[in-house]
């Protein structure tokens, strides 16, 4: 792969990573109600919905779901239900004042595989991710080390994205972290989760 064409790459993936999405509005979220740590377990859990969406898209599934409506409305469903929970879930969730420690408000497990579930029930990434690696890709060349070596790099991008995100959004707490302003962060962050749900239920393919 010439060196010209991962810097493409790499410009298109950073475009991809900061458009708002759910994943965006889930490390923002957790950042501010939970503290940095508890947005790199949600982190992490993206991460890991990423990673397997790339295995799908590297052997090829990612196609078949791009060609079946079937899958395509299933999966877009059930990624819309769960951003609705999420969104009712944190739109009444009950607010408290800042602190100088961060609150554990969810379980390490619980904030990794609600990460994950958010990332993973979105079938446009697995669609976009289709349709876009393999433009990057070069069927003279071994195939699966340039798929390593892309895969790699959407991660490590969309990492660096979150974890910007998560930094900003905690460094602001101790100015946003009041009770009455975690109240209205609560109602925007779960109006948020549940305007994607919407969203992602009324996608076509």
């Amino acid at each position: 792969m010439l060196f010209s064409v991962w810097l493409t790459f790499v410009a298109a993936c950073i475009v991809f990573s900061l458009s708002p999405g759910a994943g965006a509005v889930a490390t923002i979220s957790h950042s501010l109600s939970g503290g940095f740590k508890q947005a790199c377990k949600n982190i992490a859990g993206l991460q890991i919905a990423l990673v397997s969406h790339l295995l799908i898209v590297s052997i090829g599934l990612g196609a078949l779901l791009a060609s079946s409506a079937l899958a395509f409305t299933i999966i877009k469903y059930l990624g819309a239900a769960y951003l609705l929970y999420l969104g009712i879930t944190k739109f009444f969730e009950k607010s408290q004042a800042f602190s100088s420690e961060p609150q554990a408000l969810k379980s390490s497990s619980q904030l990794v595989k609600q990460g994950f579930i958010v990332n993973l029930m979105n079938p446009k990434s697995i669609i976009f991710l289709a349709a876009f690696l393999p433009q990057f890709i070069s069927p003279a060349s071994d195939l699966a080390s340039q798929y390593l070596i892309l895969g790699l790099t959407v991660v490590l991008i969309d990492c660096a994205v979150m974890f910007s995100y998560a930094t900003l959004a905690s460094a602001a707490k101790p100015w946003l972290g009041k009770a009455n302003f975690m109240a209205l962060q609560n109602r925007i962050f779960g109006s948020l989760f549940i305007m994607m749900g919407v969203a992602l239920a009324r996608v076509e393919r």
